[in-house]
């Protein structure tokens, strides 16, 4: 379950190498103090020593359904904050992660000229053939009327050619921007279901769930972020940079397309990060990170929530699955930040 490392890892981190004054914090924004942070986390005493001295903590943090991987991860970094939120802002930690294979930012308006570079490559005809066969299944995320649309309009290709894997990938462009589309007019209620094939998963309803975990804290510190985040497209302010990327990321072995919109919050003393992740090719529903960084002497504290849900964790195994990928999460995250920590001292 390597993609639950990878998906934002870097996220704030890669940012440590961008300057920049960030802006006064936003009206009715106050950040906690470090200790809270952590007591609210589940952190110890003996955890908020090992951060301080250098060590990359980490904790589980309490699922709301059966198929959520959640944790949280803390590390101090020899950054000051005000040169952490213009790399996040920008999207650079997207550029910076090694299994991103290409991406862009989008415009708040439809249409798939702005994927014109999100294409399969002649090389990727294990996944072309997938989708020249798509059915409702766990193979793809796609709803049903999109699965439809895709057998139309792919149903008498064979497969063999570079020229199929254009027109796959010019069918697939118009699932992105449908997609695209949907969310900016209607927000998480603008998020088609996906079709496994008998069960069908929300992503919508996945990432409301994680949002309602975070909602006492953003309520009490970072109100107008909160807003923003449970509203958009209504309730968004000015203090908050607001973007929206697509990604082509290896994920499992496999090239997956990925939506992502991203919000960044940044004041004299903390910036705030969510990154979303809407729709995602396969292999996990959604995914959903919530970021802090705080000032601490030597630097700053960074404080990363990462929640994914993926169907891989339910059945009749689950708590056995469920063990396993909470346990391979953390341990990524951990051994991500150790690395990072070690490049920035």
């Amino acid at each position: 379950m390597r993609y639950v490392r990878v998906a934002l890892a870097g996220l704030i981190v890669a940012a440590a190498a961008m300057h920049g004054r960030p802006p006064s914090a936003a009206e009715g924004s106050r950040p906690p103090s470090v200790d809270d942070l952590l007591a609210r986390l589940g952190y110890t005493d003996q955890d908020k020593k090992a951060l301080l001295s250098g060590k990359v903590i980490s904790t589980d943090v309490k699922r709301t359904r059966d198929d959520q991987l959640i944790a949280a991860v803390a590390v101090v970094l020899p950054v000051p904050i005000a040169d952490l939120a213009e790399g996040p802002k920008q999207g650079r930690n997207i550029e910076r992660d090694p299994d991103v294979v290409a991406f862009g930012a989008l415009s708040q308006s439809a249409g798939t000229e702005q994927f014109a570079k999100a294409a399969y490559t002649a090389s990727e005809t294990d996944e072309v053939k997938r989708l020249l066969k798509v059915k409702p299944s766990d193979t793809f995320n796609l709803s049903s009327e999109e699965i439809a649309v895709l057998r139309a309009g792919l149903g008498k290709l064979d497969g063999k050619d570079r020229a199929t894997a254009e027109a796959v990938s010019k069918a697939y462009r118009e699932v992105l921007a449908g997609r695209l589309s949907a969310y900016l007019d209607k927000g998480l209620d603008g998020i088609a279901p996906y079709d496994h094939g008998g069960k069908t998963f929300s992503p919508a309803k996945e990432l409301r769930a994680v949002y309602k975990q975070a909602e006492p804290f953003l309520s009490e510190y970072f109100p107008g972020f909160k807003e923003a985040l449970a509203e958009f497209p209504k309730g968004q302010s000015s203090d908050i940079t607001s973007r929206i990327y697509w990604m082509k990321r290896a994920v499992e072995g496999r090239p997956a397309f990925i939506l992502a919109h991203q919000m960044v919050e940044a004041g004299d003393d903390y910036v705030l990060m969510s990154h979303r992740q809407f729709f995602v090719g396969h292999t996990y529903d959604s995914l959903q990170v919530v970021a802090l960084a705080l000032p601490v002497q030597g630097g700053s504290a960074v404080f990363y929530v990462n929640s994914a849900f993926t169907d891989k964790v339910t059945g009749f195994f689950s708590g056995v699955a469920h063990s396993v990928g909470q346990g391979r999460m953390k341990d990524d995250l951990t051994k991500y930040f150790e690395t990072v920590r070690e490049t920035n001292k």
